[in-house]
């Protein structure tokens, strides 16, 4: 035994050294002890270090899954700038970089150079877009309002271009049409949009803490500074639209565990018990009476059973515990709500707006129609004289974009906005005429999807003002283009009629 300790002992060579294993464990525990000392010393600066790495490792990992998805670049500007359109909506917007007094605008700079891109890099876009109704009407929509502009951005400036996006914003339908031309087009999209449906859902939870939100956001702003951050507009229609996403689309997107979908859909209605959203409680009616009027039953079912659920557990949580939950309006109980439904016919001694107050606006908008009833007032000149109390500035619109068109581009440009919208109305119609005999069911989910949403779209443009806003008025074009190249590629044409003609045989 001696002598074996002893042989062993003679083949050590002078001096102690680690080997390969060893040098790692030593570099990671004094890593670890590095973090450790700078955790205990510096809180606050090791979680804003802690928050850098998690933000790179994000961005690393959205790259990585970008390149699988195997994305162009105009398609990776485009979604940066729609998820930030979703999300931060009129914060996002406002995000400007002044330049000699210029302001550049970073999600117009997205848009415009994810469509310079796809413009060159698809050349077929422009002639694809020519062979839809609906775009050609937007084309000359864009075409009547930039003769406009000529003469009337020397009178108003930049503030005419900017009340003129709610027609050229309608370029951005190439980006949707650009979309459907490319192969399996709706399955990254689909997970992209579930995702921003999940952080909508999130971000309106902290709805009530909105002015703290305000006091710490960062604000920027191409007129008047605006906070990025806490800025609800619209978000109770997106809570809408995303709960019927997951209705329709949910199931291809996610297919196991089963529940978490149906979590998903009652989150989605948790958060519009917070928006306090009147348009939306007519805008749920008429889509189940949709629903059922198309003969689907199961979504309807989803609908009519996960709506109430979803407001039921918030308000069970306010009565039983006694917490008061603050929403947009007011507080979130059965009282405040019974009065909230009540308004929507008679206001007096209700909570939010009173209805009176839109037709006041929508009489004032009128007067500048009858002045200029032929090719309207234009761009530039406010349709209200009332004040926002909150900043100083002129309420510039009505709370009805119809008005808003009617008003600046008077009968002539209302009749093709009137056109524009037959054109999509028709192409849903003939889609969701032969959804079912549509061998993809992603495809035939996502239109009837997009049908809803452009139905909850134009109801909340009846009492506000989405297509004055980029927030709303880019997310709609695009999806719009998006579904009508989809429409125009399986619903129409040969695939769409060798496809009937095997079903027909099929049946015979």
């Amino acid at each position: 035994m001696s002598d074996a300790i002893t042989n062993s002992a003679s083949n050590l060579k002078p001096g102690f050294r680690l080997g390969k294993i060893e040098w790692r464990y030593a570099a990671w525990f004094t890593v670890a002890a590095a973090i450790g000392g700078v955790a205990t010393l510096y809180p606050w600066v090791s979680l804003g270090l802690m928050g850098l790495v998690v933000f790179v490792g994000l961005c690393w990992l959205t790259l990585v899954y970008i390149r699988r998805a195997d994305l162009e670049i105009w398609q990776v500007l485009l979604l940066m700038a729609l998820s930030g359109y979703l999300l931060l909506n009129y914060g996002f917007e406002n995000v400007a970089i002044h330049i000699a007094g210029i302001p550049i605008i970073i999600s117009y700079g997205l848009m415009y150079s994810a469509l310079a891109v796809a413009l060159v890099s698809r050349r077929r876009l422009v002639a694809a877009g020519l062979q839809e109704p609906a775009v050609r009407c937007i084309l000359i929509l864009i075409g009547f309002t930039s003769l406009r502009l000529l003469w009337q951005v020397p009178h108003y400036g930049l503030m005419a271009i900017r009340d003129a996006t709610m027609c050229l914003d309608g370029l951005f339908m190439l980006l949707g049409l650009a979309w459907a031309m490319k192969k399996n087009s709706l399955v990254f999209l689909t997970k992209w949009m579930m995702l921003i449906f999940a952080l909508n859902m999130l971000y309106s939870f902290t709805q009530p803490w909105q002015e703290q939100i305000w006091s710490w956001s960062p604000e920027s702003g191409v007129f008047l500074p605006v906070a990025i951050f806490g800025n609800f507009n619209g978000i109770g229609d997106l809570l809408m639209t995303g709960a019927l996403f997951c209705i329709c689309v949910g199931s291809f997107v996610i297919k196991r565990p089963s529940w978490l979908l149906q979590v998903l859909i009652v989150g989605q209605f948790l958060g519009f018990a917070l928006a306090q959203v009147r348009r939306m409680y007519v805008a749920a009616a008429v889509v189940l009476l949709i629903l059922i009027f198309m003969g689907e039953v199961k979504k309807f079912a989803k609908l009519l059973f996960l709506l109430p659920a979803g407001l039921i557990v918030i308000l069970l949580v306010t009565s039983i515990s006694g917490i008061e939950i603050n929403g947009r309006i007011g507080a979130v109980n059965l009282e405040f709500f019974k009065e909230h439904i009540r308004s929507i016919h008679d206001s007096e001694g209700t909570p939010g707006s009173a209805v009176e107050t839109r037709f006041d606006m929508a009489d004032e908008a009128l007067g500048h129609f009858y002045a200029h009833p032929i090719f309207g007032v234009g761009f530039g000149q406010p349709l209200l004289t009332d004040i926002d109390m909150r900043n100083g500035a002129v309420t510039r619109m009505p709370h009805d974009s119809s008005l808003t068109f009617l008003a600046r581009l008077g009968v002539v440009g209302f009749a093709v906005w009137i056109a524009f919208h037959f054109c999509i109305i028709r192409a849903f119609i003939h889609a969701l005429r032969q959804r079912r005999h549509c061998p993809d069911g992603r495809l035939a989910a996502f239109v009837l999807w997009a049908f809803l949403f452009y139905v909850l779209f134009m109801i909340g443009s009846l009492v506000e003002a989405p297509f004055e806003f980029p927030s709303g008025a880019v997310p709609f074009y695009f999806f719009m283009g998006l579904t009508l190249g989809l429409i125009r590629k399986n619903f129409y044409g040969k695939p769409a009629q060798a496809r009937l003609t095997t079903l027909n045989k099929q049946l015979a």
